[in-house]
């Protein structure tokens, strides 16, 4: 019975490692789709191997049905928390500036005119890169010089960290913002290679 208990407890660490495992393969059979489909796909299926785990391991165990839905919902509450941690670190190098200005440095030999590196980052380049990737990836349509909304899935999330400001920080839930108006994690650029900068 002790064991059955150790196993139950370890259920969402390996969870998360069905989760790693499923993004990689998910990265590399699902192509075209953007970097947060096989993520998506990754922590569906570990939270399904996760769930289905505690439930069969609690059924062998003759639990009540009311210990079996409380621990099934922790172990899938636990197993969400390792995730949204995964999810965090995978998107830090997705989406991070700072990250992939260092690593556009490293890929040019270490070094780089400052004025070409300075000239792929200001904030017009940026923002420009920001709206093409948008109206590509079809979330925003640009009709007669305007632009309107377009799939609503990027808008879903966004609302989603919002209330979460909202809710852990309470009035203080905006981003810090630099002189220049970027957020402190600035994400989806193309790289300065990808423009043509040498």
């Amino acid at each position: 019975m002790s064991i059955s208990y150790a196993l139950l407890a370890i259920i969402p660490v390996v969870g998360l490692a069905v989760f790693c495992l499923s993004h990689l393969v998910a990265s590399r059979v699902v192509l075209n789709r953007g970097p947060y489909y096989p993520l998506l796909a990754g922590f569906s299926i570990g939270l399904a191997a996760a769930l289905a785990a505690s439930f069969a391991l609690l059924w062998s165990m003759g639990t009540g049905a009311a210990d079996l839905l409380a621990i099934v919902g922790m172990n899938g509450a636990a197993y969400v928390a390792f995730g949204f941690g995964y999810f965090n670190f995978v998107n830090l190098n997705i989406a991070s500036l700072r990250i992939r200005m260092l690593q556009e440095l490293a890929d040019s030999g270490g070094s780089m005119p400052a004025i070409a590196f300075a000239s792929c980052y200001n904030t017009d380049s940026v923002i420009a890169l920001r709206i093409q990737r948008l109206v590509s990836g079809g979330y925003l349509v640009e009709k007669e010089g305007r632009y309107f909304s377009g799939k609503q899935s990027f808008l879903i999330v966004a609302r989603i960290f919002e209330f979460l400001r909202w809710a852990i920080l309470g009035g203080r839930a905006a981003l810090p913002s630099s002189a220049d108006g970027r957020t402190g994690r600035d994400a989806d650029i193309e790289t300065c290679s990808s423009e043509g900068v040498p």
